[in-house]
């Protein structure tokens, strides 16, 4: 989104993101606990750094900001992942709901496999 201020450190945690975000789009944080499903008062640990965001709620994050993996971490993501693995977390990102729950099962189906085949 043009003209949001993009000064985060590359080292600020998930929840100073999600908050410089939600103030940059002028989003209270019940409005976007709404948005994302979750309650008001985990956005606000989140926020603080108290509450550890899980993956799910990472993208629905993503959607209601309307943006990419890479646009939320910045040069972070740049530094950690493929383009085969940036592609994928695009791919998954426009996945609807129902779909992304299917594919979050298969992965973890797979690492399972894994586990038990002690790799």
């Amino acid at each position: 989104m043009k003209g949001l201020n993009r000064s985060l450190p590359p080292t600020a945690s998930v929840g100073q993101r999600v908050r410089q975000y939600r103030q940059e789009r002028n989003l209270t944080q019940t409005e976007l606990a709404r948005q994302i499903g979750i309650q008001q008062s985990d956005l606000s640990r989140m926020e603080k750094g108290e509450y550890r965001v899980s993956l799910d709620v990472l993208f629905r994050l993503l959607q209601a900001f309307e943006m990419s993996l890479g646009q939320f971490f910045g040069d972070l993501v740049q530094q950690g992942l493929t383009l085969q693995e940036s592609n994928l977390l695009e791919s998954f990102r426009i996945l609807p709901r129902a779909e992304q729950d299917e594919v979050v099962e298969f992965v973890e189906f797979k690492r399972n496999r894994q586990r038990e085949r002690g790799q």
